[in-house]
């Protein structure tokens, strides 16, 4: 190979792996807290929280996402509340000083960018106790199906989950 296809197979290379995710590498996702519009008082909430996800390795005809919900110092207590092949929702209990926080969070950001589509990970923070809901439902993939939950559960006390489609 000659020095100018060494570069130019180079240059694609390195084009290839800024243009997509890569394996194996946490992205943080941003959420970013609401309170209710209401007369009623919301008693301190948090302003952002962070989650993570992590794409899966690349296999053919599919992908998938790991993620996890790093929020022991919001809430405790955490278990699966519900879970279907769209969505799936997870239950804890705030921690002081939250516990009269009346609001909801959705992805604002995802990585370095501002996040483009609906959250499909919001949380709810309503009587003491917070949800954290992943939600597929109007998502599509390149092929125009809608991605899966394929697992969801709890690890150290935490929620995670994995997601995923066709390619």
């Amino acid at each position: 190979m000659t020095r100018p296809d060494l570069c130019g197979v180079l240059v694609a290379l390195a084009a290839a792996l800024v243009a997509s995710p890569q394996a194996g590498r946490a992205e943080v996702l941003e959420l970013k807290v609401a309170p209710l519009l209401s007369r009623t008082p919301s008693g301190p909430c948090p302003g952002t929280l962070s989650l993570s996800e992590t794409l899966q390795p690349y296999r053919e005809g599919s992908y998938g996402v790991n993620g996890q919900a790093a929020l022991g110092a919001l809430a405790s207590g955490w278990h699966l509340a519900h879970r279907d092949g769209f969505s799936a929702t997870w239950m804890g209990s705030l921690r002081a000083p939250y516990q009269r926080c009346t609001a909801s969070a959705g992805i604002v950001r995802a990585g370095n960018a501002p996040a483009q589509d609906r959250s499909y990970l919001r949380l709810r923070f309503s009587g003491g106790q917070v949800q954290l809901i992943l939600d597929m439902t109007g998502r599509r993939d390149p092929n125009d199906y809608t991605p899966a939950i394929l697992s969801a559960g709890i690890s150290q006390g935490l929620p995670v989950w994995s997601w995923g489609g066709s390619d």
